[in-house]
């Protein structure tokens, strides 16, 4: 196992939120971490609707720097 197999194709899941890796072709996926703050974040929005959408570009932003660090370091997606 090395990094890059570990962390391919890194994706935000925003019913959970939850980050995870596509492990195989067929759609089989693996957990690989969780995007906390809620606690924080519904304070600071004046609506919920604003603090989950803000969550949400939170783990998408997370997804995309890891996805563009493995392209970078190691020359894969």
């Amino acid at each position: 196992m090395t990094i890059q197999e570990w962390l391919k194709d890194v994706y935000y899941d925003n019913w959970g939120q939850y980050l995870w890796s596509k492990q195989s072709p067929d759609g089989g996926s693996q957990m690989i971490g969780e995007v906390r703050g809620w606690g924080a974040l519904q304070h600071e929005f004046e609506t919920e609707t604003e603090a989950e959408e803000f969550q949400d570009e939170v783990g998408k932003f997370i997804a995309d720097a890891i996805n563009e660090k493995i392209k970078r370091d190691y020359g894969t997606k």
